[in-house]
Parts: C-alpha cells; sequence; structure tokens
C-alpha cells in the first residue's frame, strides 16, 4: 500500500510539475516583441535643453505629423494675437534623428513679458516627425525684469 501510495503521490506531483512549465508558443501563434525604449537625447540636446523651462506638451493637437513647423504652431502658436507688434517667428533646423523648432513670439499683450521663444524637439516616427520634448524662455518688458532669453520670471 505504501509504495501505491507513493507512485501515486509521484504522479499527482510530476502532473503539477509538467503544468507549471510554460508551454512553447505555436507556429502560428506570433509573440509580441516590446517595443525598443526611447533614445535619451544627445548630450548637445541635454546641454541646450537646460537653457529652458520644459514644459508640458498640449493635448488636443497632433503632435505627429509630415510638417513639424505646423505641428509647432497648432500647439504654442497664438492664432489671435489681438492687436500691437505681436510678431512670430519660426526657424526649423532638421537632421535626421532630430527636428528642432524654434518659435519666437515677440510684442506680446502682456505687461510684463514681452516675448516667449519655445524649443521644440521632434523626432522620427516612421515617415513622420512627432514632438517629443518642449522649453521655454521669457523675455521681459523693460525694469520688469531681464531683457535677455531666460526662464527667470517677469515681475
Amino acid at each position: 500500500m505504501k509504495k501505491s501510495l507513493m507512485i501515486a503521490g509521484l504522479g499527482v506531483l510530476m502532473a503539477a510539475i509538467a503544468a507549471c512549465k510554460p508551454s512553447a508558443p505555436n507556429a502560428s501563434e506570433t509573440v509580441p516583441v516590446p517595443a525598443p525604449p526611447p533614445e535619451p537625447p544627445a548630450a548637445e540636446s541635454v546641454a541646450e535643453r537646460a537653457a529652458y523651462s520644459e514644459v508640458p506638451l498640449p493635448t488636443g493637437v497632433s503632435l505627429v505629423g509630415a510638417d513639424p513647423e505646423q505641428i509647432a504652431l497648432d500647439a504654442f502658436g497664438i492664432s489671435d494675437p489681438g492687436e500691437g507688434n505681436f510678431r512670430e517667428e519660426v526657424v526649423v533646423d532638421e537632421t535626421a534623428d532630430l527636428t528642432l523648432v524654434t518659435l519666437t513670439q515677440t510684442g506680446l499683450l502682456d505687461d510684463s513679458v514681452e516675448g516667449m521663444r519655445y524649443r521644440l524637439e521632434f523626432v522620427p516616427e516612421g515617415d513622420q516627425w512627432r514632438l517629443d520634448w518642449a522649453g521655454r524662455q521669457v523675455r521681459c518688458r523693460l525694469n520688469r525684469g531681464s531683457q535677455d532669453w531666460t526662464t527667470e520670471l517677469c515681475t
């Protein structure tokens, strides 16, 4: 009886071990491969980012497309500046692995902030570009803070 009990116990143990082993996928099944993590920014990009205050990427607008300049204007441009001396300038610097858009807005209708400048970094996503990082600098009005582009608040 002991021997048959031991054999039965061994059979149960073998069945339990077999149930715990992962099965190999069928040839017809595809195993998803996780996407690689995003590449860290280049050292020069990190150093240049330090001169800007990071701002959250906007919601409600597409951050992916074929034209980084248009994405920048849709995300951070001012469509109705009101009256005054408002100017908006866009400079695009494109390489194979990064497109940098600098969006500068001056003549703002604000009593302390004369201008804002955005650094917008785009990375390739397929055959399009995706807005990946945004930073901002300000330039203050006379006697309201720095006359240079800075991250300091205007008073």
